[in-house]
Order: C-alpha cells, then sequence, then structure tokens
C-alpha cells in the first residue's frame, strides 16, 4: 500500500473515529477519574508508524526510558519496514507489527494488536500527523496516553492524557527528550547510545584504505531528499577521493540507484574502490559496517542518525528538510552540513506535498553556488568544511 494511500485512509477513517470516540472519553473520563500520574505501573507501549530515522533519533531518550523502568515491559507497535530499525536499538522486550501491506492486512492485524497491548499501562505515541495512532491508544483503554499535537492536529485534545506541543521549525530531539523528562526518565549521552548500540552488532573488519560509508537513499516518504547521480560524482571530487574505499549501503530497492551512481563514478575514479552493499546484509548488518568506517556520507536518513550516535565524522546534504530540526549538536562528534535555505525549504513533514513537484530546487542550490558564497551556507557544528 503507498504512502498516500496510508494517508488518506489515515484521514478519512481515523477523523471518523475521532468524532464517534471524542464524547465517550470525555464521558468516561469524568465518570471512572482515573489516576493519571505519570509514573508507568506496568507495560509501556510506544507507537512509531512511519520512518526509521525518527526512532534512531528518539533513541537516547528512549534508552533512558528503558533504563529508569527496567521492570516495564518496553513494546513497540510498527510497521514491518520500521521493525529492523526497533531490532537494531535493542531496548523493546516485544515489537509487535501491523501489517500495512493491503486494507484488509491492516484492519485484521490492527485488531490482532489491539487484542495484544489492551489494558496498556502507558502508551506513548511517536507518530506526529497520525489519527489512527490516538485512536489506538483511545481503543487499548491505556491510564496514560502520551503524545504531541501542532497548531494543525488540536483534535488530540481530550483523548491523549498528556500532550506535548511540537514545533515543526524546532528539532524534534527537544520533543523526544521531553518524554523522557515527563516520565522522570535521563536522556542517555551519545556514548551511552553507542555502547549500547555496539552490543547488538556483529563487529565488521577495518578496511586496509580509508573507508567512507555511503547513506544515498531514504524510505518511501519524502524520496526528494536524494541526490542524482551527477550530484554525488560532484561531492565525491569536492571531497577529493582518491584511493579510498567508499560502500554504498541500503535496502535491496536501493540496489540499482547506487549501481547508477557507481558506474558513473567508476570512470572518473579508477583508483577508488566502489563497493555496492545494498540489499546483501541486515540493517544491523549496516550499522556495523557503518561502525567500521572512517566517515559517513549521506542525505537525511536512518542510517546518518545511526553514524552520529556511533560517533563517526558526517558528511551531509540537506534541501526538502531542515539540518536544525533533525540533527542534535554533539560537540565530540566532526559534523558538516550543507543546507542553502531557499524559500520553499523545508517542504517534507510541513506539507502534503514537495512544491516543486520533484525538481529539487533546494538540493540543486547548493550545487551552483559559487565557492565565494559558501559562508553563507547555512550550517552548525561544522568543522573540516568541504566547499561545494
Amino acid at each position: 500500500m503507498t504512502i498516500k494511500r496510508k494517508q488518506y485512509i489515515d484521514l478519512v477513517l481515523g477523523g471518523l473515529l475521532l468524532v464517534i470516540l471524542r464524547l465517550p472519553v470525555l464521558l468516561l473520563g469524568r465518570l471512572l477519574r482515573r489516576d493519571h500520574s505519570l509514573s508507568p505501573r506496568g507495560n509501556i507501549l510506544v507507537i512509531k508508524m512511519q520512518g526509521g530515522g525518527s526512532l534512531v533519533i528518539a533513541f537516547p531518550a528512549l534508552l533512558g526510558i528503558r533504563k529508569q523502568y527496567s521492570d516495564c515491559r518496553l513494546i513497540l507497535l510498527t510497521v514491518p519496514s520500521v521493525a529492523p530499525f526497533a531490532e537494531s536499538l535493542g531496548i523493546f522486550d516485544e515489537i509487535i507489527r501491523v501489517e500495512d501491506s493491503d486494507f484488509l492486512s491492516l484492519v485484521f492485524s490492527s485488531f490482532h494488536c489491539w487484542l495484544r497491548t489492551l489494558w496498556t499501562d502507558t502508551v506513548i505515541d511517536l507518530e506526529v500527523y497520525s489519527r489512527l495512532t490516538t485512536v489506538f491508544s483511545v481503543l487499548i483503554m491505556a491510564r496514560n496516553r502520551i503524545g504531541f499535537f501542532l497548531e494543525s492536529a488540536f483534535w488530540r485534545r481530550y483523548l491523549h492524557t498528556h500532550l506535548i506541543f511540537l514545533n515543526r521549525y524546532s528539532g524534534i530531539y527537544y520533543f523526544y527528550n521531553e518524554i523522557a523528562r515527563l516520565l522522570s526518565s535521563p536522556v542517555e549521552s551519545r556514548s551511552s547510545c553507542a555502547e549500547h548500540l555496539r552490543k547488538n552488532l556483529v563487529p565488521v573488519s577495518k578496511s586496509s584504505r580509508a573507508r567512507i560509508s555511503i547513506g544515498h537513499a531514504c524510505s518511501e516518504f519524502g524520496k526528494e531528499r536524494m541526490l542524482s547521480a551527477d550530484q554525488w560524482i560532484e561531492v565525491f571530487r569536492k571531497g577529493k577521493v582518491t584511493s579510498e574505499e567508499i560502500v554504498f549501503l541500503g535496502a535491496t530497492t536501493d540496489y540499482l540507484n547506487a549501481q547508477e551512481i557507481i558506474e558513473v563514478a567508476r570512470a572518473q575514479f579508477p583508483a577508488v574502490d566502489f563497493q555496492n552493499k545494498c540489499g546483501t546484509m541486515a540493517l544491523k548488518e549496516a550499522v556495523a559496517y557503518i561502525d567500521s568506517s572512517d566517515e559517513f556520507w549521506g542525505i537525511d536518513s536512518g542510517l546518518l542518525h545511526y553514524a552520529r550516535l556511533l560517533g563517526k565524522k558526517t558528511v551531509s546534504f540537506w534541501g526538502p528538510t531542515d539540518p536544525a530540526t533533525r540533527l542534535q549538536c554533539f560537540a565530540d562528534v566532526q559534523t558538516e552540513i550543507y543546507y542553502h535555505k531557499v524559500p520553499c525549504s523545508p517542504c517534507i513533514h510541513v506539507a502534503e506535498a514537495p512544491f516543486c513537484e520533484g525538481e529539487n530546487i533546494c538540493l540543486r542550490s547548493i550545487f551552483q553556488r559559487d565557492e565565494e558564497d559558501a559562508d553563507e551556507k547555512k550550517t552548525f557544528c561544522v568543522s573540516d568544511h568541504i566547499p561545494l
């Protein structure tokens, strides 16, 4: 089922169910007068249905909650595409999958998930826009339901018991960390997160060459984040690659796109060892490969967030998303960010669809600017700057 189809179902079916549920929830709340103090007394259910990278960004907060409430079961409700990200984090006692390949699978698997999570004590709904996740958290009769609201998502009022206002133009990690604060949990440090991640990884041998891992692809949502083959060639040229081992990482669906880039790059950089490992390993193995690398170069994707948690030097390229909303500044991590603010950026996470209809004006502007304008690039936590 496509992203647009899922969004339509969420909008229509979720909207209808919210209208039906609002009055009963208000009446039952007044009648039952449940204790909504924020100390979990049972299972904690985290809901994340879209975007494995967001789960990685939330990891410092989730790891803090895991350690603070080690006597509670921490459960994740998600879809199959996000489950590998959850498995790599190694903090969930159980991962429950909602099958979303088609509408009937979605309905029947959601009912099965409802039975398995009924009477959960605390729900942490990490979805910002979804109406159906709000409905689900109400229907499982959770004592506490923590979630976000926007200026345009006021409908969550009185359905979640604890709401956090989410400003889409601030760092998303601030609001994930706020959930930990509400639960009186610490937010774990980057080094603590890296140590925990490495316990889950099978080490990959180091290369005799300098190894650069490449994250060229992203999820189905927001493909406008991706660079073209010609733009990657420009990145390699300005990065002065000579004899490095450059490894492309990603899913099976990313293989052909990586191969297209590699075929063009090999002709221009014959001494570089280009490798296409997309789809040849599980996500945990890809993360281990990043850990064995000297640097990570990529776009806004889950792999970039793993690399930064692992303390790797990263070079990242941004356009439809604003790096300030996704990248927490880690003082001990070298980070290079390339982002030119154009009037229509950011659009992903803000608009229904990019206004440029795939023209990628924001990304092209990075490569079209003259070097004398490089000091105007919007960067932060920058070191060893490569002018593009």
